[in-house]
């Protein structure tokens, strides 16, 4: 992925070729200054090439090839879509599946995964980039590595000393990373290399060589390091096997000839045969190590030492060649046939022949370390050695060296002349061979073979892109326990600087924090080193003004700073991007950034926390980690606005006990409500704050702080109460409005803290029950009702829509049932006085005229209108009554009996009880028909002034296949007031019964 970052660290490029990696590193050392040791440098020790050309594309798959033991051919296009990408290496292992969230780096590293794993991860994170030539580089290079099944770790390739998080920031080139992982993969699973790579015919050609190839082994792999001054790095060490067929090769003899006749009297002709010569070269690693870096001058230096080579011509045994535990040694050579030397003596009559067999060892000149400095702008590359060695000054070397052994097979006269004469003639022949031939051979083959492992002749060169700081200052907010609000958890994050004295907060460089700082004050940094949290001037802030905030910043190095802030208004633990209070802000030329910050009317007032960075980047959330710059975490105290306070009682004001009904004030014997909802609302219905009485009916609630102006207080009563009073008075605050609505019109000021508001609210008054009864002509039917006084009033008792079949039909007459036992009394006339709980029987007495057919009807409305004392509001209640003519086909018939369970009073149709009296009800149905009746539902209510006590019918059978169950309530608690429901889904078959019971406590 393509980034837009400024040079952070020292990079390193050395052997033979560039090396690429971008990173940050670790801190070293505590609790020292910037300037002190915080540089560091990033290296890689390992393949780079920044473009493949077509004949170094040529080599690089038989080279792979041969490291693997597959074949892998891909096009030069491929190759350098690998050459010009980086990927980021976090993303790397994560799309492996690897948990990064540790706190140690070097354990992400360390995963063992095949190639092919490897190389399909590299190509998710490329998919992800946008790469696609990437990504079918890599596909391509995942078909023939995917039959190697052995592993790798990561962690014998890389060492990433760094901070935790600081991974993201890691991008190797593909190339790098694919070319040290599979020298790692020949290191560790490749036993003997198996397939040698072919060198280019085109150039073998110039030099009349029939065919080359090379044998490639990799007895130390590269490695990518990072660290500050004293960090030592290398390349990889590559054993080489070159054997050049010299079969086409021929060599003028002539001199030997001119020499010998005279020798042996007369003339000689002779003919050197070549075959395979076998060189052998172990290219040792380029070491370095980073002297110095200094993040605030961005300057490094480093020392280099090329590599030594060891180059030898003879024969080696396999065994030794792929034996990576120790180097070869000279000892280890032993002479080799190269071919045969063919001499014909008296005009041909005499045929002679001999093996040719040499051996001889080349060392490249002992290293020499210097000392490079490097200094901005970057990236900048510097090299030792004057380039000018090459494989000739070692091939000169060997050939002077060289030890020829002609085989004593000669005849008589040839053979006392082997060792004076024939031997050092053949020695120069074989030594210009190597010089003009096998030298410049493998110049133009083996020498840019080889630089793709970073190793060179005599030189090497090391490239820095930029220096970092590895010294880091840690934010300091809280990261576990409570947040300020008390009930989210604090979770701040704990966001990194890395420190350089040209950019930070305040007058005080920061001082290095070895991890993060944070506590409940936010003063970790500060109690622990330097007090070098000096950067913000914080004033008070309360809710709903606009303050000036003063934050000093320095930028001394020519990169501009951006400041990020934040404040959590809320205090739920976290900055949140609606509380970020400034975002890219810069510099002013004085260096005191005056930040103006509207402080939200609604912030939570008390104490939280406030975040403040300060870096080269822009955009910093309040969690990444920066560059450069520095963090500062401060506590604040937030300073609410004034919010209007109301609190009261929600009472029943029924007048009980002496105390005077429906005034809006409790007294005497009239008791709080609890769970009862109040509601503050605008006067368009605008919901300020909800509250719920408590067991005394008490309330309190708080309005949005600052708020002014007018609300509304209301109740939601309970089901079976009515808002009744209000309190009206006593209060200049009190708008006066429709009286008894249970509803306060208020006018608040900001600061408004009210007490004693009270409403009242009384039971409804219940009449019981709709009747639907068979009846005969000319017959008397007495159908029963039961009212109940919620509150004091009067109660006026009617009948009212009498629907008649025919004029005369019947008449209906109203009666008090005195005793509640069903049995007539007087006859009902003008309104009665009723109490709190007083209970009204009636019995209507309907007489039906003869000669009514069946089905006739009679129906009417039995007509309570309760007028409440003292107030202008009244209740009317009705029942509907029917009165049919015929024999009941099909019906249910209902009967309700109470049982005083507290006194013992055994079940009957009224009963008696007083306060905390517990009540058994029996609710018995039955089909009196002669046909089924389909989904009986039996309703109810819990009785005024008492609550459900627990005790319920939750199912019962009534039919073959037919239960009744409890619909309401939905849960059965304790206290419940309200509705009864059982559901007979299905057939009520004649003649079928059921019972239902349930307790209820009579309130105290």
């Amino acid at each position: 992925m393509a980034r837009a970052l400024k040079p952070l660290f020292a990079l390193i490029r050395f052997g033979h070729a560039v090396v690429g990696l971008a990173a940050l590193c670790t801190l070293i050392g505590q609790a020292v200054r910037a300037q002190d040791s915080c540089g560091a440098a990033c290296v890689f020790a390992g393949p780079r090439m920044a473009s493949v050309e077509s004949s170094e594309a040529e080599l690089l798959g038989p080279i792979l090839s041969g490291l693997l033991g597959t074949d892998i051919s891909l096009s030069v296009l491929d190759w350098n879509a690998m050459a010009g990408a980086n990927i980021d290496l976090l993303g790397l292992l994560g799309d492996n599946g690897t948990d990064v969230t540790v706190s140690d780096p070097g354990q992400v590293l360390n995963v063992d995964l095949t190639l092919l794993e490897l190389v399909e991860a590299s190509a998710a994170v490329a998919q992800a980039d946008g790469d696609t030539a990437l990504v079918d580089a890599l596909n391509a290079l995942s078909l023939p590595v995917g039959e190697l099944t052995q592993t790798i770790n990561l962690a014998d390739l890389i060492t990433v000393a760094l901070t935790q998080g600081a991974l993201a920031n890691i991008d190797l080139n593909v190339l790098d990373l694919i070319g040290g992982a599979i020298q790692l993969y020949n290191y560790e699973n490749v036993v003997t290399t198996t397939q040698p790579v072919a060198l280019n015919n085109e150039i073998l050609e110039q030099f009349g060589i029939g065919g080359a190839e090379i044998l490639l082994q990799v007895v130390e792999p590269p490695h990518f390091e990072c660290g500050g001054a004293g960090t030592q790095f290398h390349t990889s060490t590559v054993r080489a096997k070159v054997s050049v067929d010299l079969a086409g090769t021929a060599v003028d003899t002539s001199a030997l000839d001119a020499t010998l006749g005279p020798l042996v009297g007369g003339a000689v002709t002779s003919e050197i045969i070549l075959g395979d010569l076998d060189l052998y070269f172990e290219f040792g690693r380029v070491d370095g190590t980073i002297l110095s870096a200094d993040p605030t001058t961005k300057t490094a230096s480093v020392i280099l030492a090329p590599s030594a080579i060891d180059l030898f011509l003879g024969g080696i045994d396999d065994a030794v060649f792929f034996n990576r535990s120790r180097p070869i040694l000279q000892s280890d050579v032993d002479y080799a046939t190269i071919g045969r030397l063919d001499v014909a003596l008296a005009g041909g009559l005499v045929q002679e022949s001999a093996g040719i067999r040499v051996k001889s060892f080349a060392q490249s000149a002992p290293p020499v370390s210097e000392t490079l400095f490097f200094s901005p702008p970057y990236p900048r590359r510097q090299s030792i050695g004057d380039g000018a060695s090459s494989f000739s000054d070692l091939i000169g070397t060997l050939a002077r060296n060289l030890d020829v052994e002609v085989e004593d097979s000669l005849g008589n006269q040839i053979g006392p002349l082997i060792d004076t004469t024939v031997e050092p003639l053949v020695g120069e022949y074989v030594g210009g061979l190597l010089v003009d031939t096998v030298s410049p051979l493998l110049d133009l083959t083996v020498d840019p073979l080889l630089g793709f492992f970073g190793v060179g002749i005599g030189e090497a060169e090391a490239s820095v892109s930029g220096v970092t700081s590895i010294c880091t200052d840690y934010a300091d907010c809280p990261v576990s326990g409570s947040a300020p609000d008390g009930v989210a958890t604090a979770n701040y994050g704990s966001p990194y600087h890395f420190i350089y004295e040209t950019l930070y907060l305040g007058t005080t460089v920061p001082d290095t924090d070895a991890g993060p700082l944070g506590n409940a004050t936010a003063r970790g940094d500060d109690d622990s080193g330097v007090d070098d949290e000096d950067g913000v001037t914080l004033p008070a802030l309360p809710a709903g003004t606009v303050q000036t905030l003063e934050i000093r910043v320095v930028e001394s190095g020519g990169e501009t700073g951006y400041l990020q802030a934040w404040v959590d208004w809320n205090g739920d633990g976290a900055f949140g991007a609606d509380e970020q209070i400034a975002s890219d802000v810069t510099a002013p030329s004085s260096g005191v950034i005056a930040l103006s910050v509207t402080v939200p009317a609604t912030a939570r007032a008390g104490n939280s926390f406030a975040r403040f960075r300060w870096s080269s980047r822009a955009g910093l959330d309040p969690v990444q980690i920066a560059p450069d710059g520095e963090v500062e975490d401060h506590a604040v105290a937030i300073s609410g606005l004034p919010r209007p306070r109301l609190s009261g009682q929600v009472f029943t004001d029924a007048g009980t006990q002496g105390a005077i009904a429906h005034d809006g004030i409790q007294s005497g014997g009239e008791t709080g409500l609890g769970e009862v909802t109040v509601v503050i609302e605008t006067l368009d219905g605008t919901v300020l704050a909800v509250a719920v009485t408590d067991e005394l009916g008490l309330w309190s609630a708080s309005l949005p702080a600052g708020y002014t102006g007018a609300v509304v207080l209301r109740t939601a009563p309970p089901k079976g109460f009515i808002a009744i009073s209000e309190t009206t008075d006593g209060m200049p605050e009190i708008i006066p409005s429709a009286p008894n609505d249970g509803r306060i019109t208020l006018v608040l000021a900001a600061d408004s803290d009210l007490e004693g508001l009270g409403i009242g609210l009384v039971p409804q008054p219940r009449l019981s029950q709709d009747s639907v009864v068979y009846t005969q002509s000319a017959q008397i039917t007495l159908l029963s009702h039961d009212y109940s006084a919620g509150s004091s009033g009067s109660v006026s008792f009617s009948v009212e829509n009498l629907s008649l079949p025919s004029t005369g039909a019947a008449s209906v007459a109203l009666f008090y049932d005195e005793a509640c036992d069903g049995q007539t009394g007087a006859l009902v006339s003008g309104p009665r006085v009723v109490e709190s709980g007083d209970r009204i029987c009636l019995i209507s007495r309907v007489a039906t005229s003869s000669g009514l057919p069946d089905g006739a009807a009679i129906t009417y409305q039995l007509v309570a209108d309760t007028a409440l004392r003292g107030i202008d509001k009244a209740v009317r209640l009705e029942n509907t009554d029917r009165i049919i003519i015929g024999r009941q086909i099909g019906g249910i018939v209902v009967e309700k009996t109470v049982e005083n369970l507290t006194q013992s009073s055994g079940e009957s149709r009224f009963n008696t009880a007083g306060p905390a009296d517990v009540l058994l009800y029996r609710i018995r149905i039955v089909n009196t028909g002669t046909t089924a009746v389909h989904d009986v539902k039996v309703q109810d209510m819990t009785p005024p002034h008492t609550r459900l006590a627990g005790q319920i019918t939750r199912s019962v059978q009534i039919s073959d296949g037919t239960e009744c169950t409890l619909a309401l309530p939905a849960v059965v608690n304790s206290g419940y007031v309200g509705s009864l429901k059982w559901m007979c889904e299905g057939e009520v078959q004649p003649g079928s019964t059921a019972t239902f019971e349930f307790t209820a406590r009579i309130n105290d």
